[in-house]
């Protein structure tokens, strides 16, 4: 397998080399956007005031950097795949454990939680694990 260079950028993992053409592709088209807009802009409608017509090849750029950003995402699409599984008590078990979260503790706060709550964490099937009443834990309230 080649080594190859990754960096994190806004919490996501990338080739640089992908993302530096990407980022070519971006100034290329973007800017090749706006020039060609400016030119035209100006040769048609020479009346208009400078800073409408700046404006408007400004906005025909931008179209140019959407562009830009289908191409490259359409060039380097993700390569992870997401799953999603069924944890069991363990599983829940070793996160709160991981967080440090004291179970008798979490006990005596939940008896001044509201009920929407408590619902709430029925659904998400943390209720039990924090009371104890799952298999795992031997811990009641």
């Amino acid at each position: 397998m080649p080594n190859k260079s990754y960096a994190d950028i806004w919490g996501d993992t990338v080739d640089l080399k992908h993302l530096a053409t990407g980022m070519i592709i971006g100034i290329v088209i973007g800017l090749g956007f706006y020039l060609t807009g400016l030119t035209f802009i100006k040769a048609n409608y020479p009346k208009l005031p400078l800073n409408l017509t700046t404006a408007y090849a400004l906005l025909v750029g931008i179209a140019g950097c959407l562009l830009a950003a289908v191409i490259s995402a359409k060039l380097f699409p993700p390569k992870r795949i997401l799953t999603q599984g069924e944890f069991s008590d363990a599983d829940r078990i070793a996160v709160l454990e991981e967080l440090q979260i004291d179970l008798k503790k979490e006990i005596e706060e939940l008896k001044t939680v509201d009920a929407d709550v408590i619902e709430e964490m029925k659904e998400l099937q943390l209720y039990d694990l924090f009371t104890g009443k799952s298999g795992t834990q031997k811990e009641g309230r």
